[in-house]
C-alpha cells in the first residue's frame, strides 16, 4: 500500500466494499457476455463468472488504493471528506492544503453523472437482451446498474456538490 498509508478500520471496510462491487461486475459482466454465445449454466457461472470476480475484486481494490494514493494518500483523503461533512475547513489549515483537496473531491461529480447515464444505458441495452439472457441474469445486471447508479446519485454527487460549496466559501485560514 505505498503511497497509501495506515488504513483504520473504515479504510478496511471500503476496500472490501470497493472488492464486492468489483466482483459483482466482473461476474456479471462476463457470464452476460460468455452467455452469448453459449447457455446460463451453473458451469458457465463457476468457469467463467467466478474467477472474472476475482479479477474484478482485485481491480475494486487497486482503484480505490490508486483514489487515495492521488488524493495524497489516505489520511488526507479522510481528512478532505471530514472536511466536506462538516461544511468547512478548520481555521489553520493552509490553502496550499485544503484547496486541492476540496477541488479533487469536487471534480467527482462529472464522473458522478457519466456513470449515470452510462447505467442507463447499460440498464436499457441488459433489458432489451432479456430473451437472450434470460429473466435472472437480466434482473442481476439490471440491479447491478442500478446500483451503481444509486450509488452516483446519492453519495458521489451530493458530496462533490457540498465540497464545492466549501470551496466556494472559502476558510480563514489566519488563526
Amino acid at each position: 500500500m505505498d503511497g497509501v498509508g495506515v488504513v483504520d478500520e473504515a479504510g478496511r471496510l471500503r476496500l472490501l466494499g470497493a472488492a464486492v462491487a468489483g466482483a459483482a461486475f466482473g461476474g456479471v459482466l462476463a457470464v452476460l457476455l460468455a452467455s452469448s454465445w453459449t447457455a446460463a449454466t451453473i458451469g458457465l457461472l463457476v468457469g467463467v463468472g467466478v474467477p472474472a470476480g476475482a479479477v474484478g475484486a482485485g481491480i475494486g481494490v487497486w482503484s480505490q488504493l490508486r483514489s487515495w494514493r492521488t488524493a495524497g494518500g489516505y489520511e488526507q483523503s479522510v481528512r478532505a471528506q471530514r472536511w466536506v461533512a462538516d461544511g468547512a475547513v478548520p481555521p489553520g489549515v493552509p490553502a496550499e492544503t485544503w484547496v486541492p483537496l476540496l477541488q479533487a473531491q469536487a471534480d467527482r461529480e462529472g464522473a458522478g453523472w457519466s456513470k449515470i447515464v452510462l447505467c442507463v444505458l447499460w440498464s436499457l441495452m441488459t433489458w432489451s437482451a432479456e430473451p437472450q439472457h434470460g429473466p435472472v441474469l437480466t434482473v442481476l445486471l439490471v440491479g447491478l446498474w442500478v446500483g451503481i447508479g444509486a450509488w452516483s446519485a446519492l453519495w458521489v454527487i451530493p458530496r462533490a456538490r457540498a465540497a464545492r460549496a466549501v470551496l466556494r466559501r472559502g476558510v480563514t485560514t489566519v488563526p
